[in-house]
């Protein structure tokens, strides 16, 4: 069974694309997230060992802290500690499974610094080899979708993403490194999502200022996830 199921999906613009997304049920949702986490068959993708022994370090640090200091302490639940962690690898997923694009594995395994980093949550690579950078936002008492986009927009102002590129760089073809260094790239913005209708929270994204400003690039994607 899929951890989640989608229940919206609209073409915004020709280039950015809005879905909605619910978990399939909220008691299995962390485990189901914890599964994903833990699945370290993509390390073999590398052909070298050096590379292989690197992710192997990063990803083993990173998981024994979420099962031991997140899940185990959640107790299933989704809370302000966890929240953002499924918001996150559920948006990841939906990427993956919904549009075909490439799976990289969440920032918080990957990336040099394991827990609490710094930079973009997620990545993954479109059709058109544009890489896309995904920012998670959860509220417990509202839409994130402003913190979300307030962030990105903030990140892609400082070159977070070109920081982040070296993270990531394993993972991506040359095209595609290229094309992020012409200034060809995209964003996702994840957030957790309330009672609101989709119209509202379409109509409210198309007014926010850092959306507004981030439609310029190659793709937006957005996605709603009811947690």
């Amino acid at each position: 069974m899929s951890a989640y199921r989608v229940i919206d999906r609209i073409q915004i613009e020709p280039h950015i694309l809005f879905i909605r997304i619910e978990p399939t049920d909220f008691k299995l949702t962390l485990r189901d997230v914890f599964e994903s986490l833990s699945d370290k068959a993509w390390i073999s993708d590398f052909d070298k060992k050096y590379i292989q022994d690197y992710f192997q370090v990063r990803a083993d640090e990173t998981i024994n802290y979420i099962a031991a200091n997140i899940i185990k302490q959640s107790d299933d639940k989704i809370t302000s500690d966890t929240g953002e962690l499924v918001v996150s690898e559920l948006s990841r997923l939906a990427v993956i499974n919904e549009l075909k694009y490439l799976d990289i594995p969440l920032a918080e395994i990957i990336k040099s610094k394991a827990v609490g980093n710094d930079g973009f949550d997620f990545f993954s690579k479109n059709l058109d080899k544009v890489i896309l950078f995904g920012e998670a936002k959860f509220k417990s008492n509202q839409n994130a979708y402003g913190s979300a986009f307030e962030q990105i927009e903030r990140f892609e102002r400082i070159k977070q993403d070109v920081s982040d590129i070296k993270e990531i760089k394993e993972f991506c073809c040359e095209d595609s490194l290229n094309n992020h260094s012409d200034g060809k790239k995209g964003f996702i913005a994840s957030f957790a999502s309330k009672l609101t209708s989709t119209i509202n929270i379409v109509n409210g994204i198309k007014r926010n200022t850092h959306y507004n400003i981030l439609k310029k690039h190659q793709e937006i994607i957005c996605i709603a996830v009811n947690v």
